[in-house]
């Protein structure tokens, strides 16, 4: 063995000494960093480095790190603040948080939660004016898709952490559109569990909609798939109330917005109050199923080759939906096929039926209803039968949008006398409680025998197809108020046509009629009857009728407003034969009760000629339809 000097001894021995002192002095350090990490009061440091990252306030109440793998934490009154334009304070506001985390996972960068719970959270969510959502932080701005990894709170799906498994209780979510709906989502207790990050994702949660009850389930893809973000996210998921099941089949791009999404989507509802209350609307009664395929891109939502029933009707076509912006309606487009249509339990469910005790209630009702204001809607609606009260609409058809004050009927066009009916026109808000409507409306191919059954008469006295137009103007509250001051003009035309002959020889009082057996029938070669309106009379003149066996003049008014007819006709002297004694007929009273009566000794009054001068005072429309019209000549 060799043998060192006493100098190299004593070195050795000093370096040992203080080697031995350095590990002392490093372990009593560690161990000091320990104990200090232990009982260190971390939160204003977190809260502080959190506020940086996110460019908002965050405040913790305590803060809690076990020092083992995995970590655990354990976090109390954490609180987020809200955008400076937001309604509330906070945005976010947790009561306890408990996580265990993979150290290994948040050595790489990346949060994965082998136990997290969650217990009295409330979140705010709303949107600015330019459509900016308040989980867009500051301290975030870059967007796009992003590499992943780490982030306090994930901007996309690229950053969600992994929750293998989370529990969460007592949570209020409240969601502000940009319409000023206010959505309250409380959730009672929520889970969320997969075996790895890998394996499908386990999603369930009771708790009420906007007061409705409500309960969800899922079974999503991986939360790897869910981070890969250039291919779409499967998440079906079923939306459950007492009396509503909402089910969707398909895949989002941005499924943290539940945005840029597709697939397949049925809804069964038993009664909509529930679904309408939970989005903030009024009771509806009836019941509702529809399937089709879902789209949302940004604010554009979209319903697809749906099928349906509303109550005891089927419909079948396309849904749209453009979110409002701030303190906008959203905009709704229906494009729909509907099976014979009932509206009168669609309008009780509303409570727009007319009350009792107060006629037939049309005159009562708002010539531009209050609800319009708040409604944007393009609708293009077809059915082969309408039905409401005792009136019967066969191949009604509507286009029409409504919205910022104004109604545009573009066309509403429905079968009528075996010819057709079309109106068109614009209807405005003119102020609190009153409208202005511009309606034109033509009638064409119309059998005039079937019209006067309509009208309470036998249909045999006079045949042949009837053509007509009109112009009106309305304004005031109601459509017994408009009528009253109503103004425009109206013609109707009959070219080939016959009439009874006994109606001729009433009118102009033949002696020969009280002998006659069989009456038979004389060809028409024209009618025609003009009218125009102001302040809700209507002045009928011309209206003449021409036939073989007479020629047949009237003219009168007509009260729009009291719904009163007074008419007087007269057959021309020298168009009748010897025994007719042609005494002026009167026809007067309200619409449901005229009564009849010859004018003996007196004088009818009626204008002689002018047909062609009064025509020339009617709109150029109308003008244009008596062209052609031998009764002009």
């Amino acid at each position: 063995m060799p043998r060192f000097s006493p100098t190299l001894r004593r070195i050795a021995l000093i370096a040992s000494l203080v080697l031995s002192a350095l590990v002392v002095v490093l372990l009593l350090a560690l161990g000091g960093l320990a104990v200090w990490l232990r009982n260190a009061d971390l939160a204003p440091i977190a809260a502080r480095e959190a506020s940086e990252a996110l460019g908002r306030e965050v405040s913790i109440g305590e803060l809690h790190i076990r020092w083992d793998d995995p970590l655990g934490l354990e976090v109390t009154d954490l609180r987020v603040a809200n955008a400076a334009w937001g309604s509330a304070r906070d945005m976010i506001r947790i009561g306890r948080f408990a996580a265990l985390l993979d150290l290994g996972a948040l050595w790489r960068g990346e949060l994965r939660y082998e136990r997290l719970r969650i217990i009295d959270a409330a979140i705010v969510l709303e949107r600015d004016k330019q459509g900016v959502g308040n989980w867009k932080f500051p301290g975030m701005e870059g967007g796009g898709n992003g590499d992943g990894g780490f982030a306090l709170v994930p901007r996309n799906r690229t950053q969600f952490p992994t929750l293998i498994d989370f529990a969460g209780w007592d949570g209020l979510i409240t969601y502000r559109t940009r319409s000023g709906n206010v959505l309250r989502i409380a959730l009672d207790d929520v889970t969320i569990a997969a075996p790895d990050e890998d394996a499908p994702v386990r999603v369930t949660a009771h708790g009420a909609y906007n007061g409705i009850a409500a309960r969800v389930s899922a079974t999503t893809g991986s939360f790897a798939a869910l981070r890969y973000a250039e291919v779409p996210f499967a998440m079906p998921f079923t939306l459950a109330g007492e009396a509503t099941e909402i089910v969707f089949d398909g895949t989002a791009m941005a499924p943290l917005d539940f945005d840029g999404v597709t697939g397949a989507l049925t809804l069964k509802a038993d009664n909509l109050t529930e679904i309408l209350a939970a989005i903030g609307g009024g009771g509806f009664d009836l019941p509702l199923t529809a399937h089709g395929k879902l789209r949302r891109d940004g604010d554009r939502w979209s319903l697809t080759a749906a099928k349906g029933k509303l109550a005891k009707t089927d419909f079948a076509g396309d849904l749209g939906l453009v979110e409002g912006k701030a303190g906008q309606p959203d905009d709704i487009a229906l494009d729909l096929d509907v099976a014979p249509l009932d509206l009168d339990p669609i309008l009780a469910a509303a409570g727009l039926k007319p009350e009792a005790g107060r006629g037939s209630g049309w005159q009562e009702l708002p010539l531009y209803p209050a609800a319009l204001n708040g409604l944007k809607l393009t609708a293009d609606l077809a059915t082969p039968q309408l039905s409401f009260g005792a009136t019967t609409l066969r191949d009604f058809a509507l286009q029409g949008r409504a919205g910022d004050g104004k109604v545009t009927l573009k066309t509403l066009r429905f079968a009528f006398g075996g010819g057709s009916l079309t109106l068109a026109g614009d209807l405005e808000s003119t102020g609190k409680d009153a409208g202005a409507l511009a309606l034109q409306a033509r009638l064409a191919k119309a059998d005039i025998a079937r019209i006067a059954r309509l009208l309470g008469g036998q249909g045999d006295e006079i045949r042949g197809r009837l053509d007509g137009a009109a112009t009106l103007n309305l304004q005031g509250g109601t459509l017994g108020e408009a009528l009253a001051r109503a103004r425009g003009a109206a013609l109707l035309t009959l070219g080939k046509g016959d009439v009874a002959r006994s109606l001729i020889e009433q009118v102009s009082a033949d002696l020969r009629s009280i002998f006659r057996e069989k009456a038979g029938r004389v060809p028409v070669a024209c009618l025609l009857a003009a009218m125009s309106v102001k302040q809700g009379i209507g002045t009928l003149a011309p209206l003449r009728l021409e036939t073989d066996a007479a020629i047949l003049r009237g003219a009168g008014t007509v009260d729009l407003g009291a719904q009163q007819l007074d008419l007087t006709l007269q057959t021309e002297r020298d168009s009748t034969n010897f025994f007719a004694l042609d005494l002026p007929i009167r026809i007067n009273g309200p619409f449901a009760d005229l009564a009849v009566n010859p004018q003996i000794g007196a004088d009818s009054g009626l204008p002689e000629g002018g047909t062609a001068r009064a025509l020339g005072k009617l709109p150029a429309s109308l003008r244009k339809l008596a062209q052609g019209n031998s009764c002009v000549g």
